[in-house]
């Protein structure tokens, strides 16, 4: 062992052990960087790669969330310019979704409405109708009309599920519909058809009642010609003749209001035939004895207006004698004109400081028989209507309780003719029009 230690060819063999060892090892680290080298070169690349789709992948994603933000603005746009009230709520009955149009309905802000339990917002009538009673019960809902809690607006209400592509239901959507207008609109239909059938009958009456009047009355006349000077009798026969006449006035207005009637325009200056009523009117009020003033209040200036003299004129008076009718006190009756010469329009207005006229009556104003005095015939203000639509004017009444009405007739100065219609082509003449 010793000699072995000591022999120097043992060394020399071990040094070139160890350098061939290092060489080896030398080179298979070499060959570890260079694989290393080229992994992380390919990692590298790999890496590049991944970010460049994950940009990409951003990009998209990116561009996808501006899509469905846009989608999602322009439907809340649409659904705030719809006329129908849309609220969406989940499975748990809370609300998702409040268009501005159920906020106008419900009288409430959508941002109080949006997360908010849906019967707290509408009220718990949902066994009834609504979007919880779908929910609760399944079935959806179809033009169930309800009256909305907040506001007592009548609507048409109809629910629908949401589903999603895999046919799961995920929530429910409520659309209703104000028919508030629409129900009213039908009631006054319904009431000028029965106007309108009573009308026909009360012109058919009217008709027939005349005919026997004239009778009566001739009969009447004759039978005072007849009688002495001073019999008394001739007092009842006044009374007869008396009747007889209103009994035709009664007929002839109603025949008035059940017949087409054409307006005879003609040029006059209104404020001569506003004179013309108040002379008259001053006359009975005098001849009466009532403690009532009626004044005039005109412009300086003349201007003629072309219209039915006759009818303005039984309009006029129509409403001067209901002015005076609803004076139960001291006060004045005035007659105003206004021009309106940008619009081509006048106002014809009858004031008073009468008792007034409550608001429950005033939508039944001008229906035909309606009137709240025992003794009169309720024809005198439909009959004043009927004038002011034959002239396409426009009638309004403005009254206070206790202080006074004003009805305003507001009338074209000028008649306007309806647009020419366009000549039609001629046509060759039709040879067997000739024929024998």
């Amino acid at each position: 062992m010793n000699n072995l230690e000591g022999n120097p060819g043992v060394k020399r063999f071990e040094t070139t052990l160890d350098v061939n060892s290092l060489i080896k090892a030398f080179q298979n680290f070499n060959q570890a960087a260079t694989s290393l080298a080229s992994s992380y070169q390919k990692l590298e690349q790999r890496v590049e790669q991944l970010t460049a789709e994950l940009e990409e992948k951003d990009h998209q994603l990116y561009s996808r969330l501006r899509e469905l933000d846009r989608a999602s603005r322009y439907i809340t746009t649409l659904l705030d310019t719809i006329s129908s009230g849309v609220i969406a709520i989940d499975l748990d009955g809370r609300i998702t979704m409040f268009n501005r149009m159920a906020g106008e309905l419900l009288g409430r802000a959508p941002e109080n409405a949006v997360d908010r339990n849906y019967d707290e917002v509408m009220g718990k009538d949902y066994l009834q109708s609504g979007a919880l009673y779908t929910l609760h019960y399944g079935p959806e809902l179809r033009a169930v009309e309800k009256v909305l809690p907040a506001t007592g607006i009548r609507v048409e209400s109809s629910t629908t599920w949401v589903v999603d592509s895999m046919g799961n239901r995920v929530g429910l959507i409520e659309m209703f519909d104000d028919v508030t207008s629409l129900r009213r609109l039908e009631e006054r239909v319904e009431h000028h058809q029965t106007l309108a059938a009573l009308g026909e009958m009360a012109a058919a009456v009217a008709h027939e009642l005349r005919n026997p009047l004239a009778g009566i009355g001739g009969f009447a006349a004759l039978l005072r010609e007849d009688l002495p000077a001073q019999s008394d009798q001739i007092e009842l026969v006044e009374r007869i003749i008396e009747g007889v006449h209103s009994l035709d006035r009664l007929a002839g207005n109603l025949l008035f209001l059940t017949r087409e009637t054409k307006v005879a325009r003609a040029s006059f200056d209104p404020r001569e035939l506003v004179r013309e009523v108040v002379l008259l009117l001053r006359s009975e009020v005098k001849q009466k004895k009532l403690p009532v003033r009626i004044d005039m209040v005109m412009p300086e200036e003349s201007i003629m207006m072309a219209a039915d003299k006759e009818l303005l004129r039984m309009m006029l008076t129509n409403l001067g004698r209901n002015a005076l009718q609803a004076m139960e006190r001291k006060g004045v009756v005035t007659f105003r004109v206004i021009w309106r010469l940008l619009a081509n329009r006048v106002d014809l207005i009858v004031e008073d400081e009468g008792k007034g006229i409550p608001p429950e009556n005033l939508d039944k104003l001008f229906n035909p028989f309606f009137t709240t005095r025992s003794e009169g015939t309720g024809l005198g203000l439909a009959m004043v209507k009927k004038a002011v639509d034959l002239h396409k004017g426009q009638l309004r009444v403005e009254s206070e309780v206790d202080i006074g009405s004003r009805f305003t007739a507001t009338l074209p100065i000028r008649h306007v003719l309806p647009p020419a219609q366009p000549l039609l082509e001629e046509q060759p003449p039709d040879s067997s029009a000739y024929q024998s």
